[in-house]
Formats: C-alpha cells, structure tokens, sequence
C-alpha cells in the first residue's frame, strides 16, 4: 500500500546493503525504516533483521534489546524468545538460554530450531536424559531432520549403547545419504562393537563425502593400528596430509607412525612441523608412551625445547 511505501523503500535498501555484507549501512535503513507506517509483521520482521545483524557485529546485548523491545512492543513472538535464547548460548549462559528456548515453544510446540537446539544445549551440559527428549521430540515433529537423527545416535554412542546408535544413525542416513558426519558416527559405532570391517566400510564412504575432515582420517588410522596394519595406517595419514596440510594432529600421528617402522627422522621431521602448527603438541608428546624411547634424543629435546610452554 501506498502509506507503507516509504518504510518499504528503506527496507529494500537496507536489504542491498546487508546482501552486500555492508552491515553497518543495513542497520541504519531498517532503522530508518522503522521511523515510517508499516503493518505489524513487517515491523517485527525489521527488528529481527536488525537484531541478526548485531549478532553478526558480536553485539550480542543490543541483539537481545532489539529481541525484548520485540516482546513489548508485539507481544509473545516466538522468533523473539528464541533469538534471545541463541544470544544466551553463545554468551554461554546456560539457564538464561534454557528459558527462552522453553519460552518460545510455549507458542509453538513444533518449532523445530527451539527443539533441536535445546536438546544441543542439553547435550553440550551433559544432561543426557533431557537431550535425548527434546531430540526425540524433534523427531516426532519433524520426521525427516537427519541432523535430530545423527545427535541422537551420537549420544547413544558416547555412552556405550551401540546398537541404539547404529539405529539412529542408520535412519538419518537412509534420510539424507550426502550427510558425511551420520556416516562417520555410524562407523565409530561399528568400532565400539569391535566389527572393524563395517567401522573401516563407513569411515572410507564418510572419508568421500568429506576428504578435508581430519578426524575421518585420525580414525581410520587408529583403526589400522588396533589392527597392526601400520602400512595402511600410514598411507592414509599421508592421504590426509595431502588434502589437508595444515592438520597437526595428522602429522603428528604420522610421527607416531613413523617411530613404529623405525624411522627417527621423518618422526622429528613430522613432529617439528606438528609443533609448529600446534606448539600445545610439545606438551603432549611428553605423555605419550610413544616417544618413551626418545627421552634423551638430541633432536626430540631440542624440538620440545623449541616449542614447549
């Protein structure tokens, strides 16, 4: 309509600009959008772009302003309660987050972003039972979220119920085949039931989906070892190497590798540029068993020497 014509100008402009990542300039212009006659959902939706982008600024308190002014000004606006709840939990305020996510399902008890996070902030604070309920719940409304599916088995996981696991994680696969990380749960849950065949099977098919993540390549590794397959294990830590050069942990394991085919220096070599990636590496060396050997090597002092904290 024409009376809202002004404020929806501005609104355009100030869409441009925040397509344009000029964030600062978007938020003048909802701002300034805000000055003219508009109906009520473009209001509340102009308050919510403007409190996105403050979170986009790090400034996470105006966000949650912006969010209450949405409270008081409309009324009960489940977007509202639940921006506020994200605020919280990247401020890392468990409780404050808890009650907004619960606040904003008090509206709308099929909203999945508030169910699905609040059984991720569950999960995060280690209370097990409430997080498989609000997956589960995630689940029952929104019976094709691979992402409630592929939590829910990794819990199940984490605490030694495999076979519940490879349920879980079976469905979110038969859901979304693409999603690397069901299939990379699936086959740290194959390992826990100590079938190496099917843990190998589904690290390899996760390791397609996704060959720049170095923990697909860490496991298949430590698979290859339990095995004593040290050739295997080494070939695919370098495989890792080439994809992603700048993984400490893979050349650190590759270290590992090395010093059990006997090779001290492309072990120092692998370590040297571990540490200098990961100077925290140095300090870890010195609890692991592997370099026992190496206590009073040259080369092994002065690399932790180096680097050490």
């Amino acid at each position: 309509m024409e009376k809202y014509r002004r404020s929806n100008n501005y609104v355009n402009i100030a869409n441009s600009f925040y397509i344009n990542k000029n964030l600062e300039k978007a938020l003048l212009y909802y701002f300034k959008a805000l000055e003219f006659d508009n109906i009520k959902d473009e209001y509340i939706n102009i308050y919510l772009n403007i409190a996105q982008i403050y979170f986009e600024l790090d400034e996470k308190y105006k966000a949650i302003d912006i969010y209450q002014t949405i409270l008081k000004k409309f009324g009960d606006i489940k977007e509202a309660y639940y921006g506020i709840a994200v605020m919280y939990d990247y401020l890392d305020k468990f409780k404050e987050a808890e009650k907004y996510y619960v606040e904003s399902l008090k509206i709308d008890n099929t909203f999945r972003d508030a169910l699905f996070f609040l059984a991720d902030l569950y999960d995060r604070k280690d209370e097990v039972e409430k997080a498989i309920l609000y997956y589960k719940m995630t689940i029952e409304k929104h019976p094709n979220d691979y992402m409630a599916y592929n939590n829910l088995g990794s819990i199940y996981e984490q605490n030694s119920k495999y076979k519940e696991a490879i349920k879980f994680l079976k469905k979110s696969i038969e859901i979304n085949p693409n999603y690397y990380l069901s299939v990379f749960n699936l086959g740290i849950a194959y390992k826990g039931l100590d079938d190496y065949i099917n843990a190998e099977k589904y690290y390899l098919l996760a390791l397609e989906l996704n060959p720049l993540e170095s923990n697909i390549y860490l496991n298949l590794s430590a698979l290859y070892i339990e095995s004593k397959e040290f050739e295997k294990s080494y070939n695919i830590l370098n495989k890792g190497i080439e994809n992603i050069p700048t993984s400490e942990n893979l050349f650190y394991n590759r270290s590992c590798v090395n010093l059990k085919f006997n090779k001290i220096n492309e072990a120092m070599d692998d370590l040297e540029i571990a540490c200098e990636l990961n100077p925290r590496i140095a300090d870890y060396s010195l609890i692991d068993k592997d370099f026992d050997d190496l206590r009073k090597d040259s080369r092994y002092l002065k690399i932790i020497n180096d680097y050490l904290k």
